[in-house]
């Protein structure tokens, strides 16, 4: 994932708010610390006898931001000292996940950015090898089920990232078809992925209900034969993903 979050866009205050607490729950299950002592571990330097800020309840409800050197002058700041205690835990606030589900228009060059930041056996199932890219062309051409495929092999964070891009994409190119099918992927793998312990929490369902906002106002009318393909795709993704998916999506 990577270590930046990009801020050209207006962010959807729901996806901050997910973004963040995210960010505290990793935080607090790997430390194992109460609110208090998370407070009282990174309090900044001189303010150790400052009354309590209460500020790492105000992470817990996503409701402000914690400061991050791509905010400000390069210094280590809250994130990236508990990064170094914690290891990993930025990556939930930092995630391609968050600008990928937000409502904010995307440009094909974010998309390849995020594409190059998969791991290499989804990247190159995407992405041409460097040696036959080009500033203009760098997608490979491929059959949708080819990469869906194996997005269904392993279910993790990084497949619902590359799902959700292969959405954005369709939405960028206007592939009616591709962006019907690649909802219903998305759907399956935000009900079965490895959350890595945010399944205990309500970021997944909100997050999938702020996803079912986008859809059902951005779903396209497709043509009879477009009809009759989707639901030929559906029936092979039932069988490969082993979950019953064929009669939810209203053709």
């Amino acid at each position: 994932m990577t270590s930046s979050y990009p801020t050209r866009h207006i962010e959807n205050p729901k996806i901050r708010s997910m973004r963040v607490r995210s960010w505290f729950h990793a935080v607090s299950l790997m430390s194992g610390l109460t609110v208090g002592e998370l407070e009282r571990a990174f309090r900044e330097e001189g303010s150790a006898r400052a009354p309590r800020s209460c500020i790492w309840n105000k992470y817990k409800r996503g409701e402000v931001v914690p400061r991050s050197r791509h905010q400000g002058d390069g210094r280590p700041k809250l994130v990236e000292r508990v990064e170094a205690r914690y290891p990993g835990t930025e990556k939930w606030l930092f995630s391609p996940l968050w600008r990928l589900a937000d409502q904010a228009p995307m440009a094909m060059s974010e998309l390849r950015d995020i594409y190059e930041s998969l791991p290499i056996r989804l990247r190159n199932l995407i992405v041409l090898p460097s040696a036959l890219a080009s500033d203009v062309f760098w997608r490979r051409e491929f059959e949708i089920q080819t990469p869906v495929t194996e997005l269904f092999r392993f279910q993790t964070v990084d497949d619902l990232l590359a799902g959700l891009a292969l959405l954005r994409e369709a939405e960028v190119c206007q592939g009616h078809l591709f962006y019907r099918y690649l909802i219903e992927v998305v759907k399956i793998l935000l009900r079965s992925i490895d959350w890595e312990g945010l399944e205990t929490t309500s970021i997944p369902s909100e997050l999938t209900n702020y996803l079912h906002s986008r859809w059902v106002i951005a779903k396209p009318i497709l043509s009879k034969d477009a009809q009759e393909a989707l639901r030929i795709w559906l029936k092979e993704l039932e069988v490969n993903s082993t979950t019953s998916i064929y009669g939810e999506l209203a053709l």
